[in-house]
């Protein structure tokens, strides 16, 4: 990751007039609490994230690569699910009329079932596009800030990676599968070995890059998330919200 400098510029008014009053601060990113699921398309420079169901209705946030900026709020109605082939399709309704539906892979289907920590969204059809959605095993967390998406995931060993997928770099990256069904792209920036902390407070996953730098990122309790990255010290040298994930864990026995 390659620390941002901020650059803060002053505009000086004419003489013997009075200063403009520096500009408000740019409004964080609204955090997007207990998404139904995140598609982070490997096939489209956009990420959508589908709010949890209410009363059937579901808000589709679509955010665009490589900006990060939210582009628009869609609401569509949610049909019932219609089984077909190992996977389940809700229809996506607006007006009366399905415009789209939303795939998922039943784990049954998976070459290892087991490793389905999330539930497997595959593809989402919104009018004419298809996308396809990023999808790793064993994911304990998938979320996104402004710049990236990043993905923390066990390998078949138990052991703690770190991947992260820029934005600025979206257009370049190629889709490919991985093992055990994973569906995802060539990553920004890759970490192992990483050390959890789970307490009443969230959880916290921690990896360290390289010699110097530290990469933790944490989950709370209350919705929010962060990622952090640290070098010669607990203070972050660069420091982003997540403004939606979802978090998986292991079937229990």
């Amino acid at each position: 990751m390659r620390r941002s400098i901020a650059l803060l510029a002053f505009a000086l008014t004419a003489c013997g007039q009075p200063e403009a009053p520096p500009p408000l601060p740019a409004p964080p990113a609204q955090v997007v609490a207990s998404p139904w699921f995140i598609c982070d398309a490997l096939n489209a420079p956009v990420l959508l994230v589908f709010s949890a169901e209410r009363n059937g209705v579901t808000e589709v946030a679509q955010y665009e690569k490589p900006s990060g900026a939210i582009q628009q709020r869609t609401s569509y109605t949610l049909g019932a699910g219609d089984g077909a082939a190992g996977s389940v399709y809700r229809a996506l309704i607006q007006n009366g009329a399905e415009v789209g539906h939303v795939r998922q892979i039943n784990s049954g289907m998976l070459e290892n079932p087991a490793s389905a920590y999330t539930p497997v969204y595959s593809s989402v059809r919104i009018g004419e596009r298809d996308l396809s959605c990023r999808w790793m095993p064993r994911t304990r967390l998938m979320g996104f800030t402004g710049r990236r998406a990043i993905v923390v995931s066990e390998d078949a060993d138990g052991d703690l990676l770190y991947h992260s997928y820029d934005f600025a770099s979206a257009a370049e990256a190629q889709a490919i599968d991985v093992s055990e069904n994973g569906r995802t792209s060539t990553f920004s920036l890759e970490a192992r070995d990483g050390a959890e902390t789970v307490s009443a407070d969230g959880a916290r996953y921690t990896f360290q890059a390289d010699a110097e730098t530290e990469i933790v990122v944490t989950a709370s309790s209350d919705g929010t998330g962060r990622v952090e990255v640290r070098r010669h010290g607990p203070e972050p040298v660069q420091a982003e919200d997540l403004i939606a994930y979802v978090q998986g864990s292991a079937a229990a026995d």
